[in-house]
């Protein structure tokens, strides 16, 4: 008798660890979710871009307004599109080209598209992709996003400006400022796409203000820190508190739990071999639970993808339900 009811408890021991293996992971990934999502900077302040509650960035410095244009062969004329950016202030009227030719005020990003022939210039189009409104445009709302680049390598901040509309579609423009310590102080952005039909405008911008180094606490306005992307006393004053402060959800998660591995470790081998005279294998703190961890950990495997899948057939736990639902035990 007590053997026919010993025998089903270790595969309802392995199911109920399978379960909270997944109900941590759901957790988690809904925790990345949050902590990866933008935050919406009301009004938009240039010279203190805060990308958390311990890092700022001072965009300011940089030499205001940039210009980057490019022209092509568009026989019988030529195209040349120019895209003027001040991220501070509104771009300021141009006296001689005529105002139904230029982005309205309080334009902060403005596409141009002129059409040249013989050689006389005609603007065809003038699209407002990043703007603030026309009674001083001293408002601005923006999306920050800090993280790794879209291509890897040094962090970068990610700004996501609303624009006017144009053509009956919303305007905005996604900035990608690259942190590259090299660049020099009036480099200049590349345009990476321009998406007519979502109206948005891509650009990828390598800076050297948007490096660690440059950056200082939100409200300080980086008066010392930016100047020439940082200096060796800044480094060692503060490049201590910024990295521990700078640790993320996951980052300490993942040392506590690292921290509660080892501490769990030395003292149940620490008890095994002083209470029991244990040696080799026998140290291990419930060694018979590590010996069964691969088949736990496949068994969670199986639970999660049946649970994200809505597949309830092949992980051996049968019965009918939907996406998340859950065998009684």
């Amino acid at each position: 008798m007590s053997t026919s009811h010993a025998a089903p408890r270790r595969p309802r021991a392995r199911r109920d660890i399978a379960l909270l293996a997944a109900s941590l992971l759901l957790l988690i990934q809904s925790t990345g979710l949050v902590a990866a999502s933008k935050q919406t900077l009301s009004p938009f302040d240039c010279s203190n871009v805060a990308v958390s509650s311990k890092q700022s960035f001072d965009l300011s410095k940089i030499a205001y307004p940039i210009r980057t244009s490019n022209q092509e062969s568009t026989p019988p004329s030529e195209t040349r599109t120019s895209i003027d950016i001040d991220l501070c202030k509104p771009l300021e009227a141009n006296s001689e080209r005529d105002e139904k030719d230029q982005c309205p005020r309080g334009t902060r990003i403005c596409i141009t598209i002129e059409t040249i022939k013989d050689g006389k210039a005609i603007v065809t189009q003038a699209i407002p992709v990043a703007y603030s409104g026309e009674s001083g445009g001293s408002k601005i709302d923006a999306k920050v996003e800090w993280g790794q680049g879209l291509e890897g390598g040094e962090k970068s901040i990610e700004l996501v400006l609303p624009g006017a509309t144009y053509a009956g579609r919303e305007q905005k423009a996604e900035l990608e400022l690259v942190c590259d310590p090299k660049a020099d102080a009036d480099s200049h952005p590349t345009a990476r796409s321009y998406d007519r039909a979502d109206g948005e405008l891509k650009l990828r911008w390598p800076t050297k203000f948007a490096c660690s180094s440059t950056a200082s606490k939100p409200g300080s306005g980086g008066d010392s820190p930016s100047q020439g992307g940082g200096s060796d006393s800044d480094d060692d004053g503060s490049s201590g508190s910024k990295a521990s402060s700078g640790w993320g959800f996951f980052n300490w998660l993942f040392f506590l739990l690292f921290s509660g591995f080892a501490v769990y470790m030395g003292v149940g081998m620490y008890n095994n071999y002083n209470n029991y005279g244990a040696s080799g294998w026998d140290l291990v703190p419930h060694k018979d639970f590590w010996r069964e961890s691969p088949y736990i950990a496949r068994d969670a495997a199986t639970h999660v993808w049946g649970t994200v899948s809505g597949n309830r057939g092949g992980g051996g736990y049968g019965g009918s339900g939907g996406r998340g639902a859950y065998e009684p035990i």
